[in-house]
């Protein structure tokens, strides 16, 4: 138990610099060199087993994709065999060659081309017949001494089948001296037992090499392939084996010429009875694998050497953390008596010294919140908030014209006068419900319809002072007519094109007012015919309109953009359109979602108002 507690007392002596470099010797630098040279062992092996899989992949998925053509080239050719109808054409014994080829333009022409165009693996498709009336050329060849002679047609007529694949070397016909590699799938064409089978017929696909070339050339960075053909011939490779201006004949397949120490697969390109015989094999050399895992032992080697860096970092950091704390703490203490009770902003982590930092900045954030009064300032705030609305309403309600009114009463003082009271009801109704509503602010939003209605009181008053000179339209859609918006938002407005616009001109003035609802968006616009301004003039408004100092001119407009922005901010778009001697047209719009948003806003001021 002494000895114990004496060790435990030795390693409390330790500077705290060397158990760290004791723990990173023990702990890490030693486990990480232990680990890295067994890792390196397994990792061989597993590289080694990942190799010769990728082979076997890369083997795998080049014979799926040769297969995938020759299936498809031997498909074409059964569905071109069982066509009736091209037998029939064939077997005819045309009376000259105007009805061959009016026949040929018919039904030959493109009846083999839906296939070249459909699959392009298929290089070009011919058909040799022993018929003489038809005449040789583009598609359908006579079957004449030279192709007796050829060695796929005794291939083909020597064999069992009546399909066959095989690879020659020949001549294009658009240039006889040029020799080239030919792969082709050859049919006899003889799916109709009953019919007329003395006409030898054979088809004849040629699978595009360019094709099968790009499958190998795509494989050349696993494995060296090579396709054989049940003779031992090899059809294609990952290297260019032959100049046809030189071979006569296909290179043979050598196994004994490759290496010893290179891997070789080989594989059956397909069970199918005219693929019998035929095999794909791949070649990898020594070098590769030992490339591999040269590449992995570097790669390890980089692992440890980043490892061993890391682990060096870490512990510096952990070693100077403890005292970087410290010293944040202790400076932060020591501002307390200067009554600066500011948090330490620092990762504090999750140890000791963490949870003493941690308690620290609690107890600065509770001096700091009792000395702040966040409760009180809210309160300011929402006072404040209060009278600026207040303010905005009062300074709405007395925006009217004074000289409207004076001049309303004089008018309807001399009708009264000449008519003896009998045609002024209504203007003094008009009047009596247009002051009781100036007076009274009980809603801050009201609906559309009601200030459409006092708009319209206002609009009549205008009509009995000016008579025929004034004419309005009323455009509003039915389904908003229930949409609140802010009070006067509409009337200021229509008092404006009355106002500046009709009222300085002599012909009949008309006042414009349209609501509508246009993607999702609330548009009121307001327009008339009046003397309208030019772009100087206009500019000089709307700068006048949006600006934030309060100027004593275009008090009625600037008054219902800020009451807008009030309540919308961005969702708001307020627009003045004019053109001199043409009128002027003012609008804004509005966001749906913005105004379902301002209702409730509304009915909270309304609360706390009360």
């Amino acid at each position: 138990m002494f000895t114990n507690r004496k060790f435990i007392y030795i390693v409390n002596d330790i500077p705290l610099k060397f158990k760290f470099l004791i723990i990173y010797i023990v702990c890490l630098l030693i486990p990480i060199i232990v680990i890295n040279i067994s890792f390196v062992d397994k990792f061989s092996n597993i590289v080694q087993e990942k190799e010769e899989n990728t082979y076997k992949i890369s083997l795998e998925r080049t014979r799926v994709d040769i297969v995938t053509m020759f299936d498809g080239c031997i498909a074409a050719s059964h569905s071109i065999s069982s066509d009736r109808t091209l037998h029939n054409i064939l077997d005819i014994n045309f009376l000259s060659s105007d009805q061959y080829f009016d026949v040929y333009d018919s039904q030959l022409r493109n009846r083999l081309n839906i296939y070249t165009s459909a699959y392009d693996y298929m290089s070009n498709i011919e058909i040799y017949v022993d018929n003489p009336t038809i005449s040789s050329g583009g598609t359908y060849q006579h079957i004449d001494e030279e192709v007796e002679n050829s060695l796929w047609y005794n291939k083909l007529y020597s064999s069992k089948g009546s399909v066959l694949l095989n690879s020659y070397l020949g001549y294009t016909k658009s240039l006889p001296t040029k020799r080239i590699q030919y792969l082709s799938v050859f049919n006899k064409l003889d799916y109709y037992p009953t019919l007329n089978n003395e006409r030898r017929k054979i088809l004849k696909i040629d699978i595009n090499m360019q094709k099968l070339n790009n499958i190998f050339k795509r494989e050349k960075t696993f494995l060296n392939l090579y396709l054989l053909d049940p003779e031992n011939n090899i059809i294609c490779s990952t290297s260019s084996l032959y100049d046809f201006e030189k071979e006569d004949s296909l290179k043979t397949f050598d196994i004994q010429s490759i290496g010893k120490d290179n891997i070789i697969l080989e594989t059956a390109l397909s069970n199918s009875s005219y693929m019998k015989g035929w095999r794909l094999i791949g070649v990898s050399t020594a070098e590769r694998i030992q490339k591999s895992l040269i590449e992995t032992l570097k790669f390890v080697l980089l692992i440890a050497f980043i490892s061993v860096i890391i682990s060096s970092i870490l512990s510096l950091i952990m070693a100077n953390s403890y005292n970087y704390r410290l010293k944040k703490l202790s400076k932060h203490m020591s501002r307390f008596t200067d009554g600066k009770f500011e948090l330490i902003e620092i990762n504090e982590g999750q140890d000791e010294i963490g949870g003493v930092i941690r308690s620290f900045n609690l107890m600065a954030s509770k001096i700091n919140l009792l000395i702040n009064d966040v409760y009180k300032l809210q309160l300011q705030k929402k006072d404040l908030e209060l009278e600026r609305i207040r303010a905005e309403i009062n300074f709405l309600q007395s925006q009217m014209d004074p000289h409207f009114l004076f001049n309303t009463l004089n008018a309807i003082l001399v009708v009264s006068t000449k008519n003896g009271y009998t045609d002024i009801i209504d203007i003094l109704k008009y009047l009596s419900k247009t002051l009781r509503r100036l007076l009274s602010w009980k809603d801050d939003l009201v609906t559309i319809r009601e200030e459409i209605s006092f708009t319209e009181m206002y609009l009549k008053i205008e009509k009995f002072r000016f008579g025929d000179k004034i004419e309005y339209y009323i455009d509003i859609d039915d389904s908003l007519l229930e949409v609140k918006i802010p009070k006067m938002s509409l009337q200021p407005l229509v008092e404006n094109a009355c106002k500046h616009g009709i009222q300085a001109i002599t012909e009949v003035g008309i006042v414009r007012i349209n609501a509508e609802l246009i993607d999702d968006t609330l548009k009121i616009c307001v327009e008339d015919n009046g003397t309208g301004m030019d772009n100087e003039r206009l500019k000089e408004l709307i700068t006048n309109v949006t600006s934030e100092e309060e100027l004593s001119s275009n008090i009625g407009l600037r008054n219902v953009y800020r009451r807008l922005r009030l309540y919308y901010g961005d969702n708001i778009s307020f627009n003045i359109v004019s053109e001199k001697e043409r009128g002027t047209k003012v609008s804004f719009t509005i966001r749906k979602n913005s105004l379902d948003n301002s209702v409730n806003n509304s009915d909270m001021d309304s609360n706390l108002e009360g």
